[in-house]
C-alpha cells in the first residue's frame, strides 16, 4: 500500500460490518506497516493457508469467506470451522509463538486480502493498545461462541446438523432478490461438513424435501425465502 489513505479506500469495499471493524483495527497503523501491506485477490477453492507451512504472513480478509480444514489418515477432508466473523487469519499462531500454521485455510468464495509478514504484524500490534484490543476481544469471543456451539452440536442428530448448516449457508451467502439459493456442495461434502456418514445426508436430504423445506433441482439442493424460514424456525426450536 501507497498510503493509509489507499488502505482505507480498499477497507470502504468491504461489507458494513466488516468495514466497521478493520477502519477501528487501522485506526492508528504507522505509516512504515502500510507500506508493507500488499493486496491480494484469492478465487474460490484456492488456499491462504497450507498447514505445516512456516508461519511467515497474516492474511485480512476484505471480502468473502474462509473455511478451516484438517485431512484426515485416509484422505477426507474435515471442515473444522467457518471464519464467517473471524476477519484475520493466520495470528493465532503468531500470538503463540508457533512457527508452523496448524491448519489450513482455503477459500470458499472468492476473496479480496491483505497480506502483511508476520513480524511487522507482531511488531504493530506490540505497540498498538487499540489494534491488540479490537483483535484479542475479536478472538475470545469467537473462542467463546464456538465453544458454545461444539457442546450444543455435539448432541445433534443429523437432521439438525443438516438444518443448522443450511441455515448458516444461506445467510453467510444468498443476495438479497436473487431469488432461490443453491448450495453448491456435493453430498460427500455435507457429510464431511456436518459429521455424519454419506447415507445419513442422503436420508435426511429425502426427508427435507419431502417436507418441502428444501427443494432439489439438476441434483442441487435449493432453498427459497420462504423455506428458509421454515428451516430457521426449526433450527431454533
Amino acid at each position: 500500500m501507497k498510503s493509509k489513505q489507499q488502505l482505507l479506500d480498499v477497507i470502504s469495499q468491504s461489507g458494513t460490518g466488516r468495514r466497521e471493524y478493520l477502519n477501528a483495527l487501522f485506526k492508528y497503523v504507522p505509516d512504515a506497516i502500510v507500506k508493507i501491506i500488499l493486496y491480494k485477490e484469492i478465487q474460490k477453492d484456492q488456499y491462504i493457508i497450507h498447514a505445516g507451512a512456516a508461519c511467515n504472513f497474516v492474511y485480512i480478509i476484505l471480502s468473502g469467506h474462509v473455511a478451516g480444514l484438517h485431512y484426515q489418515k485416509q484422505g477426507r477432508a474435515y471442515y473444522f470451522m467457518d471464519f464467517t466473523q473471524m476477519y484475520i487469519v493466520g495470528d493465532f499462531e503468531v500470538f503463540g509463538g508457533i512457527p508452523e500454521y496448524s491448519v489450513s485455510i482455503y477459500a470458499t468464495e472468492n476473496c479480496r486480502i491483505l497480506v502483511l509478514p508476520s513480524s511487522y504484524y507482531l511488531q504493530w500490534v506490540q505497540h498498538d493498545e487499540n489494534a491488540l484490543f479490537l483483535r484479542i476481544k475479536n478472538i475470545m469471543s469467537m473462542l467463546v461462541f464456538e465453544k458454545q456451539n461444539e457442546r450444543e452440536y455435539m448432541f445433534m442428530n443429523c437432521k439438525e446438523r443438516l438444518v443448522k448448516y443450511l441455515v448458516k449457508s444461506y445467510e453467510n451467502k444468498h443476495q438479497a432478490g436473487s431469488g432461490k439459493y443453491k448450495l453448491d456442495k456435493t453430498q460427500l461434502e455435507l457429510s464431511d461438513r456436518i459429521g455424519f456418514n454419506i447415507r445419513s445426508v442422503q436420508r435426511n436430504i429425502a426427508a427435507l424435501e419431502k417436507e418441502k423445506l428444501i427443494s432439489i433441482e439438476n441434483g442441487k439442493i435449493t432453498i427459497s425465502d420462504e423455506q428458509f424460514l421454515q428451516l430457521k424456525l426449526l433450527d431454533n426450536e
